[in-house]
C-alpha cells in the first residue's frame, strides 16, 4: 500500500494536497462546438479560426469573444490537438470549445491540466489502440485536481508559460541559425562566395573519380540480441546509430573480409530515400546493408566537404537524374552513384575550411537543440510536480526563479565575443572586466540579445552566465586562450583573453552577419578600442542608468544620469564628477545614446516589469 505523506490525501485520480478538490469538468465551465467549416477560412482573415489541426487559421467573423481552450472533436488530432484563446475567434464544427469559466477555475490552469491529461482520458475510454472522435461526455466528465484558490492557480501556471517562453526562444534561435547555414551552404558550396586566400579554380568531377564505392551485404543477415551494430538506411536518415540492429561476431568478420566501415567514410542511402549522407566521424566497429553505399575518399577529397556538399539542390539533383526513374521504392545502382557529378574546390585546404565553418554551425544548432530537448524535459518534470500538487507555489516569481536557474544564452555570445577578443586584445587595459563591459555595450546598443540576465554588480552591469558561456565555448573550440595573472603586490587575480590561430572560424562565422550588423558592431568596437578600462566601466554604466531611464519612461538629464551613476555602488565614487561627465560627453558626441531596448537591469533578486 503507497503510504500517504502528511498534509496529502488519496483521490480516485491519484495522491493530491489536503485542500485541493477533485472537480467534474462539466462542472466549472461549459462545452460547445463550433458552426463553421473547413472552407470559411480565409488566408488573410481578422479573426483566428480553430480547426481539427495545431495549425490556426484565419476568418473575417467571430463567433465568441471569450477567454477558451479548444480541442480537437475528431481526425487525427483527436486528443493530441490543444488550445488556449483569451479575445474573438471562431471555430471548426468538430471542435470543442471548454469556456465561461467557473469563478473558481482560472482558464489558463485548465488549459495545462486539460492538455495533460485528456489524451489518457480518452484511451481509458476505448478498447482500441486509438480513438476516432471525441463524445461530449469525455470532456465533462473528465475529473481533474484544482488547487483551493485562483492565486496558486495562477502560480502554477505562470512558472510552466515561463518555461514555455524559453522553449519558443530557443525554437527561434534555431530556425534562425538554420537559416543562416543554408544560405552559407548555399554561398560556399557552390563557389559563389570565396573564403579569403583561397584563389584556385573549382573542379567537376564524378563520384566514381573521387572515391571507391561499395555496398554492403545482400542477404538479410541474422540478428542477434547482443553482439556487432548493423547499419541499414533508418540509422542515416534518422541520423540513430544508438538504436541499431545486431549481429553475431562471426557474421561481422565474414561479412567485412574485403572492407569495412571506417572513421572518416562516409554512408549514403541507395534505396527508400536516396543521397543522404552520413560523416562517420567516430571509432566504428560495424557491419551495413545493400541499401547504403560506403564511400571511400582519396587523401586529396575531404569526406567531411562531401557530406555537407550532399546537402545542396545541385547535388539532390543529380542523385534523382541517376536513379531508377520508375523504381518503387526509390533506387538508385551503385554504378551511377559512382557518376553523379559533384562541383569541388581543387584546394583541399579550401575544402576543409569550408566543411569546418559549416560543421561548427551545426555544432552550434545540435548545442541549441539540446539546450531546448533540457527545458523540455524540466517542463514535463515541472508540470507532473506542479499539477499534482506535490511541489505548492506560494510566490510565483520566486519559484520561477528557484526553476529556471539557467537561461538560454544566445550561441551569437560565442561568435560576436571571440570577434570582440580578435579586435580589443591588444587594447588599454584589456582583460575579463574590459570584455564583459564591451559585451554588454554591443548587446544592448547593437540589439543583439545574448542571453542571460544582467545584474548591478560593482564594476557595471555584470551576467556572469553569459561570460561563464563564452569562457566554455573559448576552452572548448581553442580559438581564444584565456591566461590568468595573479598581481604580486595586491594578489588580485587577472584573467586576459588572446585569439590564437584558430580565431579565423569566429572571423568566418562572422562574416555571415548582415553587413549592416557587422557595420553596427565593429563601429562600436572601434570607439571602444579607444578607451582605457576606466572609461569603459564609466560608458558601460552610464548606458545602463540612461536606459533604465528610457524603459521606465522617467526624466532624463546631465545631473540625474550622473546621480544614477553614483547611486549604482560604493565603487562609483573612485571616480571624480569630472571624469563621469567628460564620459558622458563622450557618449553624447559619438552616438553611443540608448534607445530603451532590452530589460531593465536592477540588483541581483529585484524584478522590475
Amino acid at each position: 500500500m503507497t503510504q500517504i505523506k502528511k498534509g496529502y490525501k488519496q483521490t480516485d485520480i491519484g495522491i493530491i494536497p489536503e485542500d485541493w478538490e477533485v472537480v467534474q469538468v462539466g462542472d466549472m465551465l461549459n462545452v460547445t462546438t463550433g458552426a463553421k467549416n473547413t472552407q470559411d477560412k480565409k488566408d488573410d482573415g481578422e479573426y483566428p479560426f480553430f480547426v481539427r489541426s495545431q495549425n490556426v487559421e484565419r476568418i473575417n467573423s467571430y463567433s465568441y469573444e471569450c477567454e477558451g481552450v479548444l480541442t480537437a472533436g475528431d481526425g487525427v488530432g483527436t486528443g493530441k490537438v490543444f488550445h488556449y484563446i483569451n479575445g474573438r475567434f471562431d471555430f471548426h464544427q468538430r471542435v470543442y470549445l471548454m469556456h465561461n469559466f467557473d469563478v473558481n477555475l482560472d482558464g489558463y490552469f485548465f488549459f495545462l491540466v486539460f492538455k495533460t491529461n485528456f489524451y489518457n482520458r480518452m484511451m481509458q475510454m476505448t478498447a482500441k489502440s486509438s480513438v476516432d472522435s471525441v463524445r461530449k461526455e469525455m470532456i465533462t466528465e473528465m475529473q481533474i485536481a484544482i488547487p483551493p484558490t485562483r492565486k496558486e492557480q495562477q502560480a502554477i501556471a505562470e512558472v510552466l508559460s515561463d518555461i514555455d517562453s524559453l522553449i519558443e526562444v530557443l525554437d527561434k534561435k534555431i530556425a534562425k541559425k538554420r537559416a543562416i547555414k543554408e544560405g552559407a551552404m548555399q554561398q560556399l558550396l557552390t563557389g559563389k562566395k570565396r573564403l579569403a586566400g583561397f584563389t584556385e579554380p573549382w573542379v567537376e568531377k564524378k563520384l566514381g573519380e573521387i572515391a571507391e564505392i561499395k555496398d554492403g551485404t545482400h542477404q538479410t543477415p541474422k540478428y542477434v540480441i547482443d553482439g556487432i551494430p548493423f547499419y541499414s538506411v533508418e540509422n542515416v536518415t534518422n541520423n540513430d546509430f544508438k538504436n541499431t540492429k545486431t549481429i553475431s561476431i562471426e557474421e561481422h568478420k565474414f561479412l567485412t573480409k574485403s572492407y569495412k566501415i571506417e572513421k572518416g567514410n562516409v554512408l549514403m542511402t541507395r534505396i527508400g530515400s536516396i543521397g543522404v549522407c552520413k560523416l562517420i566521424n567516430w571509432d566504428v566497429e560495424a557491419s551495413f546493408y545493400v541499401s547504403l553505399a560506403l564511400l571511400k575518399f582519396k587523401k586529396e577529397y575531404s569526406a567531411e566537404f562531401f557530406t555537407h556538399y550532399s546537402n545542396i539542390n545541385g547535388f539532390v539533383k543529380e542523385i534523382e537524374d541517376h536513379s531508377l526513374q520508375f523504381a518503387t521504392p526509390k533506387k538508385i545502382n551503385l554504378g551511377n552513384v559512382s557518376l553523379v557529378k559533384l562541383y569541388f574546390p581543387k584546394s583541399l585546404k579550401e575544402q576543409q575550411a569550408i566543411a569546418q565553418i559549416l560543421t561548427d554551425m551545426d555544432d552550434e544548432i545540435e548545442q541549441l537543440e539540446k539546450e531546448q530537448q533540457k527545458y523540455i524535459a524540466l517542463k514535463q518534470g515541472a508540470m507532473q510536480q506542479l499539477l499534482t500538487g506535490q511541489i505548492r507555489l506560494v510566490n510565483a516569481a520566486l519559484q520561477t526563479q528557484n526553476i529556471l536557474e539557467i537561461k538560454a544564452i544566445s550561441i551569437d555570445a560565442h561568435v560576436i565575443g571571440g570577434h570582440i577578443v580578435n579586435m580589443l586584445h591588444t587594447s588599454n587595459g584589456w582583460g575579463r572586466t574590459k570584455l564583459q563591459k564591451t559585451m554588454h555595450l554591443v548587446d544592448y546598443f547593437c540589439q543583439i540579445d545574448f542571453g542571460g540576465e544582467y545584474i548591478r554588480n560593482i564594476a557595471g552591469p555584470d551576467n556572469q552566465q553569459l561570460m561563464n558561456y563564452i569562457d566554455s565555448k573559448f576552452e572548448q573550440f581553442g580559438q581564444i586562450r584565456i591566461e590568468l595573472r595573479k598581481d604580486r603586490n595586491s594578489g588580485h587575480k587577472h584573467y586576459n583573453y588572446i585569439p590564437t590561430h584558430k580565431i579565423t572560424e569566429v572571423e568566418q562565422a562572422f562574416e555571415h552577419y548582415p553587413t549592416e550588423k557587422q557595420k553596427a558592431i565593429n563601429d562600436l568596437l572601434n570607439k571602444i578600442k579607444k578607451m582605457d578600462l576606466a572609461r569603459a566601466e564609466i560608458v558601460s554604466t552610464l548606458y545602463a542608468v540612461w536606459n533604465n531611464r528610457i524603459i521606465k519612461g522617467q526624466p532624463i538629464n546631465n545631473d540625474l544620469l550622473l546621480k544614477d551613476f553614483y547611486n549604482w555602488s560604493e565603487h562609483k565614487s573612485d571616480y571624480s564628477r569630472d571624469l563621469v561627465l567628460r564620459g558622458l560627453n563622450y557618449m553624447q558626441q559619438d552616438g553611443i545614446i540608448p534607445m530603451g531596448w532590452g530589460k531593465y537591469i536592477d540588483k541581483k533578486g529585484n524584478k522590475t516589469i
